[in-house]
């Protein structure tokens, strides 16, 4: 009995140590491998001299979240999370109704910070925070982005695009991130109710296609002091396509559609009925993105196909359109958006574009530490570089003036 006892405890001592010695080598690997600082590309050398002074961030290693690393399993993660999770914050949003020129309803989520902000209501520096393609004001993303906007002294605004947000369709027309009538629509709300405030947009996935869009339209007219665009897809041929690859099928496609189908479509399909051009038996049979574009985007937006939808879509080429200091930031293992599809070289030539690229963090996840809840790299970024640009404005030297 005691030979087997004795054998017993060498056996868990055994597999204790090689549980240890795995541990150690995982621990070495990311501290090794993992751990980085963002590749930063900017074309400006002044540009660039005002990044790398007033976001230290970018200065210092990311650390991405220890024990999910891998970038579809972030990104799986950061969707369950912005789900799932509450987020307690000693503020609630106020809501604004917006009634669009074709009888469109806009839902505006505003959060005044009257009581912790400096600046006087009518010149209060404002944030204009869109979401992806299924998110609203309720992601946990946006809440922290919202909150940390608060602790800068500064008002926010989420922009919940149509039949989003817990708003109802008013008309059979949905979001398309090519048509930037709903953005100036909401710029110019923004800019009547508060003509002296300082404004800056962040666009998340498909808002941020949405924002650039917009950027690209009106250039030096947008009426924005800057931008941050997260998670962008370039090129809309090469990230479906990535999409529609095994796993990534099973794991972000359907996903998606599901979301898609429970926010938007269902709550809304007799709306969508009255339009004539669209079957919403078929769209919400719809099981891929692809298929989803083709049978509500296309026919709703004038569109003959996909194809001329995403040729459209496209980012490449239109860099020089940019005429504001622009943040992008994505990862390198984006399942969403391939590294190839990134146009490096294009960004490097532009006066107004930074590319912040990591080397993990997954499709708008940028978890980092050990608790998937906290607010992250991205967030971290995001609120030192909103308040460099309003500071800069404060101090009559706006960035979007630099020259080479």
């Amino acid at each position: 009995m005691a030979d087997l006892d004795s054998t017993l405890y060498i056996s868990d001592l055994n597999q204790a140590w090689v549980a240890l010695g795995i541990g150690l080598v995982y621990v070495i690997y990311y501290i090794t491998f993992v751990v980085k600082k963002p590749l930063i590309i900017c074309g400006n050398p002044r540009l660039r001299d005002f990044i790398d002074t007033n976001l230290p961030v970018l200065n210092e290693d990311y650390w991405p979240l220890f024990w999910c690393l891998n970038g579809k399993f972030q990104t799986l993660l950061k969707g369950v999370t912005n789900k799932t999770v509450r987020i307690s914050v000693n503020w609630t949003y106020r809501r604004d109704v917006l009634v669009t020129p074709d009888g469109g309803e806009i839902c505006l989520d505003w959060v005044d910070n009257d009581k912790k902000s400096l600046h006087l209501r009518d010149e209060r520096p404002t944030v204009i925070i869109v979401p992806g393609l299924s998110g609203s004001s309720g992601e946990v993303y946006v809440i922290h982005m919202v909150e940390s906007v608060q602790k800068l002294g500064y008002r926010s605004v989420v922009f919940n695009n149509r039949g989003l947000g817990g708003c109802r369709l008013k008309t059979p027309r949905t979001f398309c991130p090519k048509n930037t009538e709903d953005f100036r629509t909401v710029v110019q709300h923004i800019r009547k109710d508060y003509p002296n405030a300082p404004l800056f947009a962040l666009g998340a996935s498909a808002g941020g296609l949405n924002l650039f869009h917009y950027l690209a339209d009106y250039g030096k007219d947008c009426q924005l002091n800057g931008a941050m665009i997260v998670s962008v897809l370039y090129e809309m041929f090469a990230s479906t396509k990535n999409l529609e690859t095994f796993p990534n099928v099973l794991l972000f496609n359907q996903t998606l559609i599901r979301d898609l189908h429970y926010d938007m479509l269902l709550p809304n399909q007799d709306i969508l009925r009255t339009h004539k051009n669209l079957d919403v038996n078929s769209i919400l049979q719809a099981r891929t993105v692809r298929q989803f574009h083709t049978r509500l985007i296309v026919p709703t937006f004038g569109y003959k196909d996909w194809k001329q939808y995403y040729r459209d879509c496209n980012l490449t080429g239109l860099m020089h359109k940019i005429k504001i200091p622009t943040l992008f930031m994505n990862a390198a293992d984006d399942p969403f958006t391939p590294l190839s599809s990134i146009p490096i070289e294009e960004m490097r030539k532009e006066e107004n574009v930074i590319l912040v690229l990591t080397s993990h963090g997954g499709h708008c996840g940028f978890m980092e530490g050990v608790l998937p809840t906290q607010s992250g790299y991205m967030c971290k970024v995001f609120s030192q570089y909103v308040n460099a640009i309003f500071k800069n404005d404060e101090q009559n030297n706006r960035v979007n003036e630099f020259e080479r």
